[in-house]
């Protein structure tokens, strides 16, 4: 935009010369149409009504449009414009419209690189949660065998006693202490982990698969006679090549809670 308004009066240096000579006649009307015209020239370009600043905009969103299209990486000068014609809000905008037309095109190359670029500009904790979707999504899309990935207690497992109601959840070993997964059960009958039970999008079962991790399992029921606390604390190694585990639980695994 200041390119631009430095041309503009660039273009305004001879007139301005020929509103100083002596000689020349007719001033006024010199005067009167080259601010018209400069001004009308300024105001398609820089107001909120811009018709070359939104035909840049296009342009750029068409080019964009068509990488995605063969499923290419967005080229850098294309993601430099971004950064140079959008505000920041724009920025957002666009990248959120941007992958979510490429996933949907399953043009993951595509998605992938937005996404990779997109992380810088979604800094707040509200923004930072659009990114992570917009992650888990995308990963979704290109492992669509791990997006139902399940952790489950079997129902041939072995209790301490008749319990009202427990908690399962799981960790990452030596990660940060925030479960991939939290469930609060019933019964035995439905004690699992899946990825709706993670508290931050894309941290979830699905990741702990697919990078192999090893987990630590924490498991505590409460008894219903005796208000006794049982608990299990067990690591597991989850494999890649499933994203399902069902876990059989022996009775010397639980360990009684101290009241």
């Amino acid at each position: 935009m200041l390119t631009f308004i430095f041309l503009v009066l660039l273009a305004g240096l001879p007139i301005l010369a020929y509103l100083l000579a002596s000689k020349t006649k007719n001033k006024g009307i010199v005067f009167g149409l080259s601010t018209i015209v400069l001004s009308f020239c300024l105001f398609i370009y820089i107001s909120k009504f811009s018709v070359l600043g939104s035909l840049n905009k296009r342009i750029l969103n068409d080019q964009i449009i068509d990488e995605i299209y063969i499923d290419s990486k967005i080229s850098t000068k294309y993601l430099v414009k971004i950064e140079q014609t959008l505000n920041a809000d724009e920025i957002k905008i666009w990248l959120i419209s941007l992958i979510s037309k490429a996933i949907e095109l399953d043009k993951l190359s595509s998605a992938e690189s937005l996404v990779t670029f997109s992380e810088k500009f979604f800094n707040s904790n509200e923004e930072k949660l659009i990114f992570y979707n917009m992650y888990t999504t995308l990963r979704d899309a290109k492992f669509p065998e791990f997006s139902k990935a399940a952790f489950i207690i079997s129902d041939k497992s072995y209790y301490p006693c008749i319990f009202s109601d427990g908690v399962i959840s799981l960790f990452i070993l030596n990660g940060p202490d925030i479960p991939i997964g939290e469930s609060r059960f019933l019964n035995q009958e439905s004690i699992e982990i899946s990825n709706i039970n993670s508290l931050i999008p894309g941290f979830d079962l699905s990741s702990a698969y697919l990078n192999n991790e090893t987990v630590e399992l924490n498991l505590s029921v409460n008894c219903d006679k005796n208000d006794d606390i049982y608990s299990i604390n067990n690591l597991i190694v989850l494999s890649p090549n499933t994203p399902f585990i069902s876990y059989k639980i022996e009775l010397n695994e639980w360990l009684k809670k101290p009241q």
